[in-house]
Formats: C-alpha cells, sequence, structure tokens
C-alpha cells in the first residue's frame, strides 16, 4: 500500500510540474528550419519587432492611363516592360505615328493580355483614329478586366465617348449611367 501511494505521488508530482508554453510564430518571416519547435521549459526569446518599410520607384507615365488605385490584395500592378511600350505608345501618338503606337500597344498586349490599361489605351487610340466600333470593343473588355470599381467607370466613360462618336445617344447615356455605378 505504501508503494502505490509514492507511485500516486511521483505521477502527481510530475503532471504538477512546470508547464512549456506553446512556441510563439512570428509571421513577418517564412518558416524554416530555425523555426522548430523549442522542446526546452525556456520561453522563446523575442526578437525586437521593426516596422518593414517598402520603397518603391514610382514611375511617371505620360499616357492618359486610367486614374485607379489598386484594390487591397489585387494584382493590377503593371509590369515594367508593359509601362515602358504603354509610354512609348503615348509618345508615338503624340508624334503622329498612330500606326506605330497602336503596334507598341499590340506588342503590350501579347506580354499583359489581361491588363485592362492596354485595352483602355486601345480604344482611346482607335476612337482618335475615328474607329469608334473598335474602340468601344475595346473598352468593354477594359471594363470586363478591370479589377476595381474606378478601373470599371473609365472603361464606361469611354464606351459612351465612342458611342457618341458613333451617333449611339440612347447607348452612350447607358454607358455613362454604368459609369456612374448606375
Amino acid at each position: 500500500m505504501r508503494v502505490s501511494l509514492v507511485l500516486a505521488a511521483m505521477v502527481l508530482a510530475g503532471c504538477a510540474g512546470t508547464r512549456v508554453p506553446p512556441p510563439v510564430v512570428d509571421g513577418t518571416q517564412a518558416a524554416g528550419p530555425q523555426d522548430r519547435v523549442r522542446t526546452t521549459s525556456q520561453p522563446a526569446p523575442k526578437k525586437p519587432v521593426q516596422p518593414v518599410i517598402a520603397e518603391t520607384q514610382v514611375q511617371k507615365v505620360q499616357v492618359a492611363k486610367i486614374e485607379s488605385q489598386p484594390a487591397p490584395g489585387s494584382a493590377s500592378e503593371i509590369s515594367p516592360a508593359v509601362l515602358d511600350l504603354l509610354e512609348q505608345a503615348d509618345q508615338q501618338a503624340s508624334d503622329g505615328n498612330n500606326d506605330g503606337a497602336m503596334a507598341t500597344l499590340e506588342r503590350a498586349l501579347r506580354i499583359a493580355p489581361r491588363e485592362p490599361e492596354v485595352y483602355y489605351q486601345m480604344g482611346r487610340l482607335r476612337l482618335d483614329m475615328g474607329e469608334a466600333s473598335e474602340a468601344e470593343q475595346l473598352a468593354l473588355k477594359a471594363v470586363d478586366l478591370a479589377p476595381d470599381a474606378f478601373v470599371r467607370r473609365d472603361g464606361w466613360n469611354l464606351v459612351a465617348l465612342a458611342r457618341d462618336a458613333a451617333g449611339d445617344k440612347a447607348g452612350a447615356a447607358a454607358a455613362r449611367a454604368k459609369a456612374r455605378g448606375g
């Protein structure tokens, strides 16, 4: 009987010992071999928290681009190569070389086939060239690919301009209503 009491006391003493806290995972870094679970009774040393400041270089683009703010988490950031092509196309159009500008925009489209800005710029150029029907179709594609309401608004405004140029006043009014969110 005495042995069983001693064993019971040892088991209870083992359960009442120091408790190891769960590991603390810092979510600012990717997990790696250094982040394995600690098995010691010592808590993990705390790392000083430093704010992460991302420095970005903003390129000023001279094209009449869609005025929008990327939605949080959206992947609508335009690649530098496409930005360069958009700028080159704008310069070509300013110089009166609309065919060269369209060829440059088609090259940008091959690089980024789902970029609404490219379709929007192609639509603007087609409208400037007097090709309202093509401009409308390109603007509708920009609307279809638009990541947020701001980009859709600008696309619908271009649709309205193209429909006005084609003489479709009712269609232009409907596009303006959609641009306003109606």
